[in-house]
């Protein structure tokens, strides 16, 4: 699914465009992954806090699991920036 992503994004803009629209989208999940991993709570209920009349408490392991995966979406992130800077600056023969 990623790579369909990638070579769509590829086929409209070209390299360097999407190397830079990757910078851009990417800003807002780094900070709301580093968000995640100082506020675990306050994120879990980002959107949903409306919801209740009392915010019930997370266990341990959910806040464990919510910092987990924000480190988790950070690497992959990362990783896929990494391919398409590479990409991008990889002349075409």
């Amino acid at each position: 699914m990623a790579k369909l992503i990638v070579i769509i994004i590829k086929v409209l803009y070209g390299g360097e465009e999407m190397l830079f629209i990757s910078i851009v989208l990417a800003i807002p999940i780094y900070g709301f992954c580093i968000w995640s991993m100082y506020q675990p709570e306050e994120s879990y209920f980002f959107f949903d806090r409306w919801r209740y009349k009392e915010i019930p408490e997370l266990s341990d392991v959910q806040i464990k699991l919510i910092r987990i995966g924000s480190v988790v979406a950070m690497i992959v992130e990362t990783i896929y920036l990494i391919v398409v800077a590479i990409d991008a600056f990889t002349p075409d023969f």
